[in-house]
C-alpha cells in the first residue's frame, strides 16, 4: 500500500510539473499575442492621425515566406503620393546567399542579384539611408539591423527602385516579392513624394517600425513544424512507455 500510495504521489507530482510548463508555455504564447496586437493597436493609431504614411501589409513582426504577396497604400491624408520607390534591406548572411531577388506589380517587375545590393556598414556617425539630398524621412543603418533581429552593429545590404507607373492610394497596389537566398530575411519599405514631380524630395514613408518582413518559403516553416511536431510525439510516446 505504501508503494502504491509513493507511485501515486510521485505521477501526480509529474503531472503538476508538467502542468506548470504548459502555463508558462501559454504565458509566453500570450504575451506574444498581446505583444503583436498592442504593436498594431499602435500602428493603427498612428495611421488613424494622418500625415505622410505609406502602409506596407502585412506588418513587421509578421512574417511572410518567399514569394510574398504584399499590399501597398496610404493613408486618406497622404493620397496620393506620386512615384513611389521601394527600399529593399537585407542581412549580410542573406546577402552572402543571394541568387536574385524579384519584385513584380500590376505594370512592372524589377529583378536583383547581389552586386545591385550597397553595403551599409557600422561606422562613426549614424548611418541613414535614403541620402539627405532625396529624402527628407530617413532609416537608420542600427534600427534597420535591430527589426532583421541583428546585433546593433551589424552590416546590412539595401536597394532602392522606382515603383514605375504607380501613385499610391487608400485602395493597396498588390506586390509580389520572391526572394532567393539561402538565408532569406529581408525588409520591404517604400518611400514617397507629396508633389507630382519626380525630382522632388521624398517625404512620405513607411515608417521604420512598420516594413513587410520576407522569410524563408512556408514549406521550409512548415518542415520544420513538421519535424518539431514528430519529435514532440516521440517523447510522448516514450513517456507512456517509459514513465
Amino acid at each position: 500500500m505504501r508503494i502504491f500510495h509513493t507511485a501515486y504521489i510521485s505521477k501526480v507530482q509529474k503531472l503538476i510539473v508538467e502542468g506548470i510548463e504548459m502555463v508558462s508555455i501559454l504565458r509566453k504564447s500570450l504575451a506574444v499575442l498581446v505583444l503583436v496586437l498592442a504593436m498594431s493597436l499602435a500602428t493603427t493609431t498612428t495611421l488613424a492621425q494622418g500625415g505622410g504614411i505609406i502602409v506596407i501589409t502585412p506588418q513587421w513582426p509578421i512574417e511572410v515566406g518567399t514569394p510574398a504577396t504584399l499590399e501597398i497604400s496610404v493613408v486618406p491624408a497622404a493620397d496620393p503620393t506620386y512615384y513611389p520607390s521601394i527600399l529593399l534591406v537585407m542581412t549580410e548572411d542573406c546577402w552572402n546567399g543571394l541568387t536574385s531577388v524579384s519584385v513584380t506589380w500590376t505594370g512592372g517587375s524589377v529583378s536583383f542579384i547581389d552586386t545591385d545590393f550597397t553595403e551599409l556598414e557600422d561606422g562613426p556617425g549614424v548611418e541613414k539611408i535614403p541620402d539627405a539630398t532625396i529624402s527628407d524621412v530617413q532609416y537608420t543603418r542600427a534600427a534597420l539591423a535591430d527589426h532583421l533581429y541583428e546585433p546593433g552593429t551589424a552590416t546590412v545590404y539595401y536597394a532602392m527602385f522606382d515603383l514605375t507607373g504607380v501613385t499610391l492610394h487608400t485602395t493597396p497596389e498588390t506586390l509580389t516579392v520572391t526572394l532567393d537566398s539561402t538565408d532569406p530575411k529581408m525588409l520591404v519599405y517604400a518611400l514617397g513624394r507629396s508633389v507630382d514631380d519626380p525630382t522632388a524630395k521624398f517625404d512620405r514613408w513607411v515608417p521604420p517600425t512598420n516594413p513587410g518582413f520576407v522569410v524563408p518559403e512556408l514549406g521550409t516553416i512548415l518542415l520544420a513544424l513538421a519535424s518539431f511536431s514528430a519529435l514532440a510525439l516521440y517523447t510522448l510516446q516514450r513517456r507512456k512507455h517509459f514513465p
